[in-house]
């Protein structure tokens, strides 16, 4: 008797696994019969949420469902990011993360662990930066000039969208490269920040360069080099800091797609190939091109590598430069 209970336990466990195997396929096929909230973790009107209208517009109408933008702004993008881990997996709740966001856990004594804090969809966008300065400040025009200036000048104020941000790394970056002593003056925000560098009360910065564009256009700031891995379409003639020499200096403000963990396979598939046909999409690369941000798809197991990568890159960063939380 014995043998014939396990073996009738057994075969109920096989059946129970075939119907959730079904039951998840069944999932995918049917999936989406509603509309889809993207959260972002960041404030409306800012550069990464007009990124994720975008996507969310592009990625609705290669779904045939709304895709519903929810801003949950605070604490880097954290709150934004808790919120999608916590949600149900059922691919109703999806994500927008930015590798501002990931940075933002090093101040928290807090892992990547990327397994339970979500599953990746795909990586799609970069904002364009650039390290620029007020030439009523600093008179230099390339990027050994100002090196060489900083080093005269110890001390020199320079400021980014906030402390622990990419542009305040970035400066960090090339100040543990060069040996420079520059002093970091932290805002809240892009606006204000780069608001003081063109009336002069700081003397440069490290921005996205759509948003420096019309004030390098008027002459009030002035363009040094370019920190993404790229030149940038609307200054073709500005070098990158890799194409100098400066290989660290290499800094890419990038987003991706990613759900609650958990999500059944079949939809993080159905969402994998919506996401690569929303980027190849002329609507979406059209939009993309106006404002200057490179569109690009790389899938989710590429996209999981580099975010644990930049996680560890930045990591070394903060802890060299014993940068605390504020």
């Amino acid at each position: 008797m014995r043998i014939f209970r396990t073996l009738a336990l057994t075969l109920g466990m096989g059946a129970f696994a075939a119907a959730a195997t079904l039951s998840a396929h069944a999932q995918g096929d049917a999936y989406p019969v509603k509309p889809i909230k993207l959260i972002s973790g960041f404030a409306a009107g800012g550069s990464s949420d007009l990124i994720t209208r975008a996507i969310a517009q592009s990625l609705g109408d290669q779904l045939g469902k709304s895709v519903v933008v929810e801003n949950r702004a605070g604490a880097a993008g954290l709150i934004g990011l808790d919120a999608v881990t916590q949600a149900p997996p059922d691919g109703y709740t999806i994500g927008i993360l930015a590798n501002t966001t990931i940075n933002s856990l090093h101040f928290q004594n807090k892992p990547l662990d990327a397994a339970n804090r979500f599953a990746t969809i795909g990586r799609f966008a970069s904002s364009r930066i650039l390290l620029a300065v007020n030439p009523s400040r600093i008179d230099v025009k390339t990027l050994p000039e100002l090196i060489e200036y900083l080093r005269k000048n110890p001390g020199t104020t320079m400021t980014s969208a906030g402390h622990g941000g990419l542009g305040h790394l970035g400066l960090e970056l090339l100040a543990q490269d060069q040996k420079l002593n520059i002093l970091h003056v932290a805002y809240r925000g892009a606006g204000p920040a780069l608001n003081d560098v063109v009336a002069g009360q700081v003397s440069g910065m490290i921005i996205e360069a759509n948003a420096a564009l019309p004030h390098i256009q008027s002459g009030k700031l002035r363009p040094i080099v370019t920190v993404s891995t790229e030149r940038i379409p609307s200054l073709p003639d500005l070098p990158t800091a890799l194409e100098l020499g400066y290989k660290t200096l290499q800094i890419d403000s990038t987003f991706g797609i990613v759900v609650p963990p958990r999500t059944p396979q079949p939809i993080v598939d159905k969402l994998r190939s919506a996401l690569k046909a929303a980027v190849e999409s002329d609507a979406y690369a059209d939009s993309q091109r106006k404002v200057g941000n490179a569109r690009f798809f790389e899938d989710a197991p590429e996209y999981k590598v580099w975010l644990e990568k930049d996680f560890a890159r930045w990591g070394a960063v903060i802890r060299d430069g014993n940068i605390k939380a504020q």
